[in-house]
């Protein structure tokens, strides 16, 4: 036998090593990819919410607040300094439908992305432009873990607070409804939890929809609307850290 061939056990040992060289360099990878996202979580601070919605009522008015997208950028980027890791986003379009995904790399090369965030519009080039900015918000906020969403807490305490004209005034007036923008938001968000959890898109909506005691989007109410998608966002959060430490 040429002994300068090489046998079918040696192969196989040559093959087994291989592989276990990769998993190691995987792991090693990944180890410091996470540690630079708990470096990041313990020097990123809030941002502050200085975008402002605000509509008339039948009862009065609502003020909402909520981060800008440019607000949010400087939060992240300012909380990713000295940890080795940086992003960018995948943005597409096409017939109406913006998608948009976040991909956090580390500079030795390990990268992660996340689930694909998706949103009808009407094609209008200005809904296009709004619903873009929205899921890079949204998309960008989640993967970081960094809230970007409407607050109307202080509005609500307002809202609450008796007072002599009031106090004794028993409210009539139904529940101011639901906006397309949120009902898009809602999809989006059920789509990229559907992808998420690896769960049929129908029984993530039918699930969310029920706890919210409806059985369609546009049945929501606004103040429903906007809690569903906090929860939403929430627990979407949360999957995607369990999926990022099942790796």
């Amino acid at each position: 036998m040429n002994i300068s061939e090489p046998t079918e056990n040696s192969n196989v040992l040559e093959s087994s090593s291989k592989i276990e060289v990769d998993y190691q360099l995987k792991i090693k990878l990944q180890s410091a990819f996470n540690k630079g996202l708990s470096h990041f979580r313990q020097q990123v601070k809030a941002p502050k919410k200085n975008g402002h919605v605000g509509y008339k009522t039948k009862s009065g008015g609502k003020n909402y607040d909520y981060v800008l997208l440019e607000d949010l950028i400087k939060a992240i980027d300012e909380g990713l300094k000295d940890t080795g890791l940086a992003w960018y986003q995948d943005c597409e379009t096409a017939n109406g439908v913006v998608r948009v995904r976040t991909i956090v790399t580390h500079e030795n090369g390990y990268s992660k992305s996340s689930s694909w965030m998706e949103f009808k519009t009407s094609g209008n080039p200005q809904d296009v432009g709004s619903a873009m900015t929205y899921a890079k918000r949204y998309s960008l906020g989640t993967t970081f873990g960094v809230s970007s969403e409407a607050d109307d807490d202080g509005q609500q305490a307002n809202d609450t607070t008796p007072n002599r004209n009031n106090s004794q005034r028993k409210n009539t007036s139904k529940p101011e409804a639901s906006t397309k923008q949120q009902q898009t938001t809602l999809e989006g968000l059920f789509k990229a939890m559907s992808k998420a959890a690896n769960a049929p898109i129908e029984a993530v909506r039918n699930g969310y929809l029920e706890k919210a005691g409806v059985s369609q989007s546009n049945q929501l109410s606004h103040s429903k609307a906007e809690s569903l998608i906090m929860l939403v966002i929430s627990q979407l959060n949360k999957q995607t850290e369990k999926g990022n430490s099942n790796d």
